[in-house]
């Protein structure tokens, strides 16, 4: 599926809510794990975005936060510990291997365009502090209702 670009940044930008912010685990290593996500546009609850983490087994520092919609166009991607260099598809920008980026989706070449990571993303040797700079950079405005363990199970104030 092709967005447009202005699509993908309305898309990106709207503000969405976790759909079940009380029952949020984050995954253990070698898992993957599915939050869904809603939104309302034009006066309608709009149920087609899920945020998705991934924890690697071998290398426990790589993770993957995604913002995906309709199931399968990342509209953003932030990896860490990737072991594999990026080279944008205009030869500008080149990642380094190992080194933290994001991939922000542009028409016509889906998630292939990868940038250095923004500030706003504090400790990516964290996966709970990752997840929650991903929550705040993909707009999620209920991140606030989730409290993070050390042992990456997350819960709201209601179940403390």
């Amino acid at each position: 599926m092709q967005l447009s670009q202005e699509e993908a940044d309305t898309l990106r930008m709207i503000e969405k809510y976790l759909t079940t912010p009380e029952l949020v685990k984050l995954p253990p290593p070698v898992g993957t794990a599915l939050y869904p996500v809603h939104y309302h546009r034009e006066g309608h609850r709009m149920d087609n975005m899920k945020i998705s983490t991934y924890h690697a087994r071998i290398n426990a520092h790589k993770i993957s936060c995604r913002l995906l919609y309709n199931g399968n166009v990342m509209l953003v991607r932030v990896d860490t510990q990737d072991a594999t260099p990026h080279t944008n598809p205009d030869k500008k920008t080149v990642i380094q291997p190992y080194q933290p980026h994001i991939h922000i989706y542009r028409e016509g070449y889906g998630d292939k365009f990868a940038y250095p990571l923004p500030n706003v993303f504090q400790n990516v040797e964290d996966i709970s502090s990752l997840f929650m700079d991903f929550l705040s950079y993909s707009r999620i405005i209920n991140s606030n209702e989730i409290k993070v363990d050390i042992q990456g199970v997350l819960w709201n104030d209601s179940e403390i």
